[in-house]
Formats: C-alpha cells, sequence, structure tokens
C-alpha cells in the first residue's frame, strides 16, 4: 500500500512521528486553506500543529503538500512551505520534512526549495535530485501507514 500517492486535489496533510522517526497512528488532511498564507491561517495553524503533537505524544511533523499539476514548485506552494516552516519554528515544532504530491508522483522538498526568491527546485537543489516515482519514496524512507481501524483520518490520503 501506497501512504503518499499522486494528487487528486489540493490540500496539505499532516503526518506525525515520534521521536524515533515512526509515523503515529494519526493523518490530518486539511482542504480549507486560502490560496495564498496568510497570518490568520499560519497561527491557526501552528496553534494546532502545536495541541495535536502535544495530545498525541508525537515529536515531529512531515507535511504533505498535494496538489494536481507538475512537479515544479509553484511561487504560491514555495510560500505555503516557506510559511509553514517559519510557523512550525515559531511555536518549537519540529518540522521533519515537507513534500509535493503532484500528478505523476512525489518529490521531498529541500528548504532551499522554498528560500526566498526561489519558486521551484534547480538542478543544483537537493530535491531536483530527489523525485520519487508514483509509488512514493524508495521503502526504506517510507513512513509506515497506520493500523486499519485505529486513523484519525478524514478520507485516504494523497
Amino acid at each position: 500500500m501506497t501512504l503518499i500517492g499522486t494528487a487528486s486535489r489540493r490540500q496539505l496533510w499532516w503526518f506525525l512521528l515520534d521521536a524515533n522517526d515512526v509515523q503515529l497512528p494519526v493523518v490530518f488532511p486539511i482542504d480549507d486553506l486560502p490560496r495564498e498564507p496568510d497570518l490568520l491561517h499560519l497561527d491557526e495553524l501552528g496553534a494546532h500543529i502545536a495541541a495535536i503533537l502535544e495530545v498525541t505524544g508525537g515529536k515531529q511533523l512531515v507535511a504533505v503538500w498535494e496538489r494536481p499539476g507538475r512537479g515544479r514548485l509553484e511561487p504560491a506552494d514555495a510560500r505555503w512551505a516557506r510559511a509553514l516552516a517559519h510557523t512550525c519554528e515559531r511555536n518549537a515544532v519540529r518540522l521533519r520534512a515537507q513534500l509535493l504530491s503532484h500528478t505523476r508522483g512525489v518529490c521531498l522538498l529541500a528548504p532551499s526549495d522554498f528560500a526566498s526568491g526561489q519558486a521551484h527546485p534547480t538542478a543544483d537543489s537537493p530535491s531536483a535530485a530527489t523525485p520519487f516515482p508514483t509509488g512514493g519514496p524508495p521503502a526504506h524512507d517510507r513512513m509506515e501507514p497506520p493500523p486499519t481501524g485505529s486513523s484519525a483520518r478524514n478520507g485516504s490520503p494523497p
């Protein structure tokens, strides 16, 4: 079973990890984000992330930005990824990784991919060399799926 696959709609997914990098059996889809980040949504996201990690015992967050289209990081994607990274930092949340799930697969985003002024990975960025085929990251990098019946997700992940 592939936990992160190709995109079907625009939304954000949160996967929580414990201190040993093991995925917790909860997945949070967020599908009502505005096209551009704003302070109200960022403050709410930061508070929610911190509270969810505290309640679940999670120690790290993996964010998957799902959206149909090419695997190229668009300017709005970069602004959201940058804003989420800053929000996590302000709320003392360890952001383990950000990924982009697009129409043809999944790619890992390096911080340099969404740094100010850069809208998409370049040939020199770490993620440009590490796009994942449709099946997601290599098996040794995949997060384990939550046990059946114990997930707190609404719908299925990308």
